[in-house]
């Protein structure tokens, strides 16, 4: 069991330094906490009708989730910066690209938008603590 917990501490460490791996930043500590949130501390809060605790839990779960935002953002890949002769020939090869591209999207060959997982799961997170938030507010 310790062994457990000294895994989890040295995530915990390593995704607070930006360090952890995003698959990990992901699913471990974003799809597995919604999950954990939803289903579990969801119905807690709204069984206990105690207001210091209901307040103490939703703080404690907005808190994460703000950690979880801080995390997933120092993990996530940097873009790298281009000079400006790298972004005019950039520009240039979409240009050239852009008729086939359409093209693809057109005969659904190829998907209409792309989704960014690290900006989805942002998203997630800011509802997230503005659902918490919304608890010790009303309370």
């Amino acid at each position: 069991m310790r062994e457990i917990f000294s895994k989890i501490k040295a995530s915990f460490k390593r995704a607070t330094k930006g360090e952890e791996a995003l698959n990990i930043m992901i699913w471990w500590w974003g799809i597995l906490a919604y999950a954990v949130s939803y289903f579990i501390i969801e119905s807690l809060i709204m069984a206990i009708n105690f207001r210091f605790i209901d307040i103490l839990i939703s703080a404690v779960m907005a808190l994460y989730f703000g950690w979880h935002f801080y995390a997933l953002k120092k993990c996530a890949p940097k873009k790298p910066k281009l000079t400006s002769e790298e972004k005019k020939k950039l520009c240039g090869q979409q240009r050239h690209e852009m008729g086939k591209k359409f093209l693809r999207k057109l005969f659904l060959q190829e998907p209409i938008s792309k989704w960014d997982p690290v900006f989805v799961m942002l998203v997630v997170d800011v509802f997230c603590m503005a659902h918490f938030l919304g608890y010790i507010v009303s309370k």
